[in-house]
C-alpha cells in the first residue's frame, strides 16, 4: 500500500484503463513533496478509501500529516503510457516552480 509521511514516501498517480467495475490501473511512484520521481509498479486497484491523519504529539515538536490510501490491489505491467503523462505533466510544473522560486530569490538578494 502506498503511505507518505509530509508528502515523502510512495504514492499512486495516473488513472488508465477503467472498467464497469470501477477498477483502473494506476502507478505507483516514489515522491518528494509530492512530487513523483520514480515509477516502481503498475497496479489494477479499486479504491477503497483514503485516509489522512495529524500526529499532534510533542516528540516530533510540529505537526506532522500522514497519508494512506487504501485498495484492493492486482500487480500489473508497467503501464509506460502512464508513466510518461505523470512526468508531462510533472515536468513541466516543476521546471515553473523553480523558475518562480529563482525570480523570487533573485529579487529578494537584490534589495537586500
Amino acid at each position: 500500500m502506498p503511505y507518505t509521511l509530509n508528502g515523502t514516501g510512495t504514492r499512486y498517480y495516473g488513472e488508465r484503463e477503467h472498467d464497469i467495475g470501477g477498477t483502473y490501473i494506476t502507478t505507483k511512484w516514489i515522491v518528494i513533496l509530492g512530487i513523483p520521481l520514480l515509477p516502481l509498479s503498475s497496479w489494477r486497484v479499486y479504491p477503497m478509501s483514503e485516509q489522512q491523519t495529524v500526529d499532534h504529539s510533542h516528540f516530533h515538536g510540529r505537526d506532522v500529516t500522514h497519508t494512506g490510501q487504501a485498495f484492493h490491489e492486482q500487480p500489473a505491467p508497467l503501464n509506460w503510457r502512464q508513466v510518461l503523462n505523470v512526468y508531462a505533466v510533472a515536468i513541466p510544473l516543476v521546471a515553473v516552480l523553480g523558475w518562480l522560486l529563482h525570480k523570487a530569490l533573485t529579487r529578494l538578494f537584490i534589495f537586500v
